[in-house]
């Protein structure tokens, strides 16, 4: 099984998300994650993009995503308004996937940074997104009390989260791509208070929801790597190195995080075929692909010489 490596959209987010998804195309990606604040703002300007978007994608064979904003309105949020409204947004976004033939969202459970860090342009200026991507790490150093915070308001906050979820979840199942249903993928997050494995990943309701793995927020959320020989269903998988402490989306590498385990768990039971990175410039991510590269090598050689030998 052979992984294609999928970068974010930060190295090129002072294009637009249609230059960007070409940018990384002559980069050697095999796709990008898209940011779901850059689209809309592209959209408003330019409501033909989805078409280019989707043209050139299918031409050029690439694997598209997009994250959901993390900023509010917050899905999980209890003032209902503001739920409502994030819950609205989601679904318009949703739409924008089906148009640009882009099978899947990714999310968090909640969107809790200051709404005027959101981009309100088709293309972020390099100086304020350099600021708000430095506040973003800042605000790792609030992970404890944020999750002390979810965790006394658990119960309420996961109600809402999971009502949103289907909601979502029921919505992208009607729309299609390639004859599929688009998917939900919820990932981890460092100040998260949900219990993920208890999720019914791809089951009932959530039949089109995809369990997400982050490697930074699973080492800062548990001081553990990521080891996934207890899933068995399949996964989005976010390859990022991190200092154990912020997620400050570092080179693969220069980070504590090993990724052996995981690596190894994916290729033997083919959990996914895409991994993403999220480094946050140009030249961070080609040498992260690189780097992974040889990662993903070494851990098929490894499990094929165990296959031989037995």
């Amino acid at each position: 099984m052979e992984i294609k490596i999928v970068t974010s959209v930060a190295p090129y987010i002072a294009n637009n998300a249609s230059q960007a998804i070409e940018l990384a195309h002559e980069d050697g990606f095999a796709g990008i994650e898209l940011n779901e604040d850059h689209l809309h703002c592209l959209v408003r300007r330019k409501p033909n993009c989805l078409r280019l978007i989707k043209d050139y994608s299918i031409d050029k064979h690439m694997s598209n995503s997009i994250h959901k904003t993390l900023h509010r309105p917050s899905i999980d949020s209890e003032n209902k308004n503001e739920r409502r409204h994030a819950v609205e947004y989601t679904f318009k976004t949703i739409d924008y996937l089906e148009s640009a033939g882009i099978s899947r969202l990714v999310l968090h459970s909640f969107s809790d940074l200051p709404s005027f860090f959101r981009l309100r342009s088709e293309h972020a200026n390099r100086i304020g997104y350099y600021v708000g991507g430095n506040a973003v790490k800042i605000y790792g150093f609030l992970a404890p009390l944020l999750k002390s915070y979810r965790q006394m308001r658990q119960e309420s906050l996961k109600e809402n989260f999971m009502s949103s979820l289907f909601e979502i979840s029921k919505y992208a199942a009607d729309k299609k791509v390639s004859g599929k249903s688009i998917e939900i993928v919820f990932e981890e997050h460092f100040s998260d208070a949900i219990d993920y494995n208890a999720i019914p990943y791809g089951r009932g309701n959530l039949i089109n929801v995809v369990r997400g793995i982050d490697t930074a927020h699973h080492l800062i959320r548990t001081g553990k790597n990521s080891e996934l020989s207890e899933i068995s269903e399949l996964i989005h998988f976010h390859a990022v190195d991190t200092n154990g402490l912020l997620d400050d989306h570092r080179t693969l590498g220069k980070g504590k995080v090993n990724f052996k385990d995981a690596l190894s768990n994916i290729i033997e039971k083919k959990l996914t075929n895409i991994a993403v990175l999220e480094d946050g410039t140009r030249k961070s991510a080609l040498k992260s692909k690189e780097v992974l590269k040889i990662l993903i090598k070494n851990a098929e050689k490894k499990l094929y010489s165990s296959s031989n030998e037995i």
